[in-house]
């Protein structure tokens, strides 16, 4: 090494400095082949400032500035990819302001071009596969930010192929809406992109419960949807509810469905849904969807009696017969006779009774 000027006068040292409060020493991590590199140190106290680099033991270079603290020595000698240790050295002419920095340089290709691209922008969160494409004669590195707060892909290295394509599998913990970011980098590019992720809760173990039997009239009913134990909750889904073969669709936007917070609908059925109705409800998101089915009765149990005739006059121990007129009869009916004597009352059930009869009452008997 040389001394640029004669006016430059610095202290000895014993031994070569290492860290230092007052210097600090700049040299890039990588540069292209061919390409200037610049290695810059400064200082912030004193009145001249001297810098050396030793160029992988190939060359150095001593510069000094006079009246300045800052120092830059430009070299475009890397002409081709390699990686070389640097020794970089700065003083100054106060005391004790010097700074020794050992470090390498990796002279690279630039990436030409990275992208990424997963199997849908709406995953169920327990299947996510992530495919990223890296274009360039060069080595470099990827990281992927999966945008939850609580996880993070390591990072991969590929290198030497002008196209590498790497696919990863992972998994969220919750869903939600997340901005993927992920990084293809080097010493001397660094490729960004970032894509919004719909991460939705699978649709897999739901129930149906409410009435199985509609008395019409009034003819309504309560029915709900409720998550079952190894179901997550589920956050805007929609519910597509068909209450029977007159019926169209109806819709239902849900905010929340849970162990706690069941989906509900209250529906009225008429006289001409007399039978059997199956309803079923699909509810779904984006990737995932069930649906349960349930089977009710519907029941027209509208009596209208009319005259009751019976035999003006009867023998002890004969038997009396009566008759009652029925207008409109319904699907079914119950019918209590009490024949004035004080005995038990006796009952007649055809099909579907309305009342609730109590089941120590006798045996139901047509009469």
């Amino acid at each position: 090494m040389y001394a640029a000027s004669a006016q430059l006068s610095i202290a000895p040292y014993s031994s070569l400095p290492t860290t230092s409060t007052c210097a600090s020493i700049d040299v890039p991590e990588g540069a292209n082949p061919g390409t200037t590199v610049e290695f810059k140190g400064s200082a912030n106290t004193g009145s001249v400032n001297a810098l050396a680099v030793d160029l992988n033991d190939v060359l150095s270079i001593f510069e000094v500035a006079q009246h300045e603290l800052n120092v830059t020595i430009s070299y475009n000698g890397y002409a081709t990819i390699d990686t070389h240790n640097i020794s970089v050295i700065d003083w100054s002419d106060d005391n004790d302001c010097s700074l020794l920095l050992q470090t390498v340089l990796s002279i690279q290709n630039s990436i030409i071009g990275a992208n990424f691209s997963v199997a849908s922008s709406l995953i169920r969160h327990d299947n996510v596969i992530l495919t990223v494409d890296v274009f360039g004669e060069t080595e470099a590195k990827i990281t992927i930010e999966l945008g939850d707060g609580l996880l993070s892909v390591p990072n991969c290295e590929v290198s030497g192929a002008s196209l590498s394509v790497m696919n990863y599998n992972f998994t969220y913990e919750n869903p939600g809406i997340f901005e993927m970011i992920v990084s293809a980098y080097n010493t001397v590019t660094n490729i960004t992109k970032s894509h919004i992720i719909n991460v939705y809760e699978r649709i897999h173990n739901l129930a149906i419960f409410g009435n199985n039997t509609v008395l019409v009239p009034p003819g309504y009913g309560t029915w709900q949807i409720s998550a079952g134990m190894n179901q997550n909750a589920l956050d805007n889904i929609v519910c597509v509810w068909n209450m029977g073969t007159n019926y169209p669709n109806i819709t239902f936007n849900v905010s929340l469905l849970n162990s706690a917070v069941p989906h509900q609908i209250t529906f009225t059925y008429g006289q001409s849904d007399v039978g059997t109705q199956t309803i079923y409800a699909n509810c779904s998101n984006p990737m995932s969807s069930q649906i349960v089915t349930m089977d009710i009765n519907v029941v027209w149990d509208n009596v209208t009696l009319g005259e009751l005739i019976c035999n003006n006059s009867t023998l002890w121990n004969h038997s009396i017969t009566c008759q009652l007129t029925i207008v409109r009869f319904g699907t079914g009916a119950c019918f209590e006779w009490n024949m004035g004597d004080g005995k038990e009352t006796v009952y007649y059930r055809d099909t579907y009774c309305a009342a609730d009869v109590p089941a120590a009452l006798p045996t139901y008997v047509q009469v």
